[in-house]
């Protein structure tokens, strides 16, 4: 399954800036940050440059389990590479942003999965129909 929530760069930003700076959360994983600035990469964390869609079909080539994408409004718009939709609820009005969700040509119909909270936050998980 593949599911976005935000920017990848600026999700691994928060998490080893604000989140969890001593200690990668995602070490049972391994890391694909799609990113334009240079960084190194190492055995549990992969920069690249690539494109998330060709990052995903590649991805979903080789042996392995789920894969799990974070990112915004940019990934989100390519549906094609979607499972499970992942949303969380930040209370936090922004006053103005990037919408989520763009104005598309035909509706994508959703099915809820499940709702967890936590630290006044809501995931919102869905699975197309």
């Amino acid at each position: 399954d593949v599911a976005p929530s935000r920017g990848l760069g600026d999700v691994y930003k928060e998490v080893v800036t604000e989140l969890s700076p001593n200690e990668w959360v995602y070490n049972d994983f391994t890391t694909y940050v799609v990113t334009h600035n240079q960084k190194t990469s190492s055995d549990k964390i992969n920069f690249t440059n690539e494109s998330s869609v060709d990052l995903v079909k590649k991805l979903r080539e080789e042996s392995g389990k789920d894969i799990w994408i974070c990112g915004g409004a940019t990934l989100i718009q390519q549906e094609d590479i979607i499972d499970c939709y992942y949303i969380t609820v930040i209370p936090t009005i922004l006053g103005s942003g990037i919408r989520l969700f763009e104005k598309t040509d035909h509706e994508i119909k959703l099915r809820l999965l499940k709702t967890q909270s936590y630290n006044g936050m809501t995931d919102l998980i869905y699975t197309k129909r």
